[in-house]
């Protein structure tokens, strides 16, 4: 059981102390003690993080003719997220309990308890030590952290609810620095521990990926000098989202099952609270648009104040990621998507972008057209270039329902595969090639008439004694290098006479016409075929 005030009053130290208010917060659970005597503007600003259920020790000392900022004292303490107050020396150094203290702890249901009055033996360091015995002792008998910060979470007033007061209560009980980061290890949300731990999100990702460290353990590792260890969870929560919650832990107490329960907590609170920041909503567009969700997609766009029908470009950035340790390929997700974002804002391209499964996807304004636009692609993928070359770059209209896009994202995801396979030299593919990729391998599937029109077109030459070397020739010619002689004897390395003679021998063999639009169209299909599926041409 968690330790709470009612359990602090049996204590020896607090036997003879009274509660004069607030009777209503004993249930309260105590997480810790503190002494506080300093009375400064700052540090009582109604904006300070939440405290971890403190029973707190004072004497007003600094503020003992003051009554009103008594009351904000407490206010501060209820707001903040505090237990109880214990207040010390009353009849010396405090004249008395003003009656607006003991209305103000009743309305909060804050326990007000007095030590006992006129007495300068009741020492701060005696309830300290008995309540922190207390609180060990119950934290050893039994250790339920889900319980526990939802008590506290639950307790804090609405406009306290929130992702980062959420972390900080986390962080607080576990004693350990906590990160919320998404896909590509943006910052979300980070809670220290201490406080005063200058470590940053930076710090701790780039201490993940320097350690080998497995999502069904944590690793050791060491941050300036210091010995530690880190986890990390992927998990989903906040609607569409892909996160991971990531721990630095100095002291050598967590362990997974902890780990699984601040999931746990994150995915709870996200359903009962709107705990949705700004740049975890903006990240949520995409998912919303490419998961098929109209209705999200148009709530999360009116908040951001997006204009989701002014975009009419849906872009899929498609890495090669194989080979690469799970590390590594967050590190490149992440850094392709800032070179995105940094490139957008520098040409002034209002652009969406985000990780989607392992795709990137960004929407944005875009024309072809445009040699403006045209600059701006040819330095993204410069830049891209940097850091990876093995990617593609998709094009596709955007539809204006979501329901839409999503088709559009399956008919993709399923075809990109056998476009890179038709036309293996390309980075950038239109929604032209995918759709031909897509009518291809259909033809392939069904295997009627289409495809028997395509596969007697080249019959002829699987029967040629040069029919490797014709056939190369041809898919080169037209797949890779966009019917140009130059640039198919380039690639082939050959001779340009040579690939000249070899088409010519084509046409003979084939009675294939040049100047026919139609039967130039026939050809390509069916050389694209054939790269697809060789085997299906076999005699």
């Amino acid at each position: 059981m968690s330790l709470t005030v009612s359990d602090c009053l049996k204590l020896p130290s607090l036997r003879a102390a009274k509660v004069v208010a607030g009777h209503a917060g004993l249930s309260h659970i105590v997480n810790n003690v503190s002494v506080l005597e300093i009375y400064d503007a700052a540090l009582f600003s109604l904006d300070a993080a939440v405290n971890d259920s403190d029973m707190t020790l004072t004497s007003f000392g600094a503020i003992a003719d003051d009554y009103a900022l008594q009351c904000k004292h407490i206010e501060h303490m209820h707001h903040c997220g505090d237990a109880a107050v214990v207040i010390y020396y009353v009849g010396i150094f405090l004249k008395e309990i003003h009656p607006s203290l003991i209305e103000t702890a009743d309305r909060l249901g804050f326990p007000l308890i007095l030590m006992p009055e006129g007495r300068m033996d009741c020492f701060y360091r005696e309830v300290l030590y008995d309540v922190y015995k207390a609180i060990f002792h119950a934290k050893n008998k039994e250790k339920d952290l889900i319980n526990h910060v939802v008590a506290l979470f639950s307790r804090l007033p609405v406009d306290r609810k929130n992702l980062p007061n959420l972390l900080r209560l986390i962080s607080d009980s576990l004693k350990c620095t906590v990160l919320l980061s998404d896909t590509v290890m943006n910052n979300v949300c980070l809670s220290k521990y201490p406080a005063s731990n200058d470590i940053t999100a930076s710090d701790i990702h780039q201490i993940y990926e320097n350690t080998n460290c497995s999502d069904a353990h944590g690793a050791e590792s060491v941050w300036q000098e210091r010995p530690l260890r880190i986890f990390r969870v992927p998990f989903t929560a906040f609607e569409y989202r892909n996160f991971s919650i990531y721990a630095i832990d100095e002291s050598g107490f967590l362990t997974m099952d902890d780990m699984y329960d601040v999931v746990a907590l994150l995915e709870i609170f996200s359903k009962l609270w709107d705990l949705d920041a700004d740049n975890i909503l903006e990240n949520s567009l995409i998912s919303s648009i490419l998961d098929g969700d109209s209705e999200k997609m148009r709530q999360i766009s009116a908040k951001l104040s997006i204009d989701i029908h002014a975009i009419n470009t849906s872009i899929f950035l498609r890495p090669a990621f194989s080979g690469l340790e799970p590390q590594d390929k967050l590190r490149l997700q992440r850094e392709m998507v800032q070179q995105i974002k940094t490139c957008s804002d520098d040409w002034g391209k209002t652009v969406i972008v985000d990780t989607y499964e392992s795709l990137i996807v960004s929407f944005t304004m875009y024309s072809s057209t445009n040699n403006t636009d045209k600059e701006y692609l040819q330095d993204m993928t410069e830049r891209l270039d940097t850091l990876c070359t093995n990617y593609t770059i998709s094009f596709f209209p955007c539809d204006n329902k979501a329901e839409e896009t999503r088709k559009t994202y399956l008919l993709y995801s399923e075809t990109i595969p056998l476009a890179i396979r038709i036309f293996p030299w390309r980075k950038l593919f239109s929604y032209g090639d995918i759709l031909f990729a897509h009518q291809c391998e259909s033809l392939c599937c069904e295997k009627e008439d289409a495809f028997r029109i395509c596969r007697n077109i080249l019959k002829p030459l699987l029967e040629d004694a040069d029919s490797d070397a014709l056939l190369e020739t041809l898919t080169v010619f037209y797949l890779d290098e966009d019917c140009d002689v130059k640039n198919t004897a380039a690639r082939l390395y050959v001779h340009r006479n040579t690939i000249q003679y070899r088409l010519t021998k084509v046409r003979a063999i084939t009675n294939f016409k040049t100047n026919d639009m139609l039967a130039n169209h026939l050809m390509h299909q069916a050389v694209a075929c054939y790269r697809l599926h060789p085997e299906l041409f076999a005699l």
